[in-house]
């Protein structure tokens, strides 16, 4: 199972048995991710968001996913000291905390179970489950974003394979020095630009029309972000 980003600190399985009365107030800001240094992406925000963080792709428990980074050694650079983002574009995970989901997967089936954060309750904070059992309005809202957050992470897992079938992703070790210090990156991968050229006609015919070639070219020239670390 895919664990909840670094940001949750007591992160549990929704479940209305054990968490009848339970309350959760949203953070008033972003502090929360003060020291978090990597999320991961959804496919919908992936030309979005490289425009601002470097985006690579990882591995975890057998499984590719796009990431963006946030900082290097324990440094949020893109985290003001008033706990909010300097730029405009925000990761999907973070708008959605304390809430999230993760995913089980289990030979064929694919589960998207909601996750919550128990380190935000609170008493005055917004009820999610009713007397009876049933949803509170709240959590049906937030529970219809997470349904959708799920299909666009199923969607990055899509688009995540095909770039690798297409040989269109390469693997890297490098380093990266700022002003925050260095950080090193090993067996992370990056787009390949120039394993388009040799890509066959209609291969590339589909990666344009699915709309994924402007985002492999956003993503390959992400990793110049880092640049914007000593700027921020």
């Amino acid at each position: 199972m895919l664990a909840p980003f670094k940001a949750f600190k007591d992160p549990v399985i929704l479940e209305e048995g054990e968490h009848r009365d339970l309350k959760i107030a949203k953070p008033e800001d972003y502090s929360f991710m003060e020291g978090v240094e990597i999320v991961p992406l959804t496919f919908s925000e992936l030309l979005s968001v490289s425009m601002y963080y470097p985006v690579m792709f990882g591995v975890f428990e057998g499984e590719l996913f796009p990431f963006a980074v946030l900082g290097i050694n324990g440094k949020n650079v893109y985290l003001n000291e008033e706990g909010f983002f300097k730029v405009d574009v925000i990761p999907k995970v973070v708008l959605s905390y304390p809430f999230g989901v993760v995913r089980k997967k289990e030979k064929e089936t694919t589960d998207w179970i909601v996750v919550v954060d128990k380190a935000c309750k609170s008493n005055s904070g917004k009820k999610l489950f009713e007397e009876d059992g049933s949803d509170t309005s709240y959590l049906k809202t937030i529970k219809a974003e997470l349904t959708d957050l799920a299909l666009d992470f199923q969607r990055v897992y899509e688009f995540s394979e095909e770039l690798i079938n297409l040989k269109l992703l390469k693997p890297i070790d490098f380093e990266v020095a700022t002003k925050y210090g260095k950080a090193q990156f090993k067996r992370v991968f990056i787009g390949d630009v120039e394993a388009l050229s040799k890509i066959q006609p209609e291969k590339l015919y589909f990666l344009n029309t699915a709309g994924y070639l402007p985002i492999i070219y956003s993503i390959y020239f992400s990793v110049r972000n880092f640049k914007l670390f000593d700027l921020l």
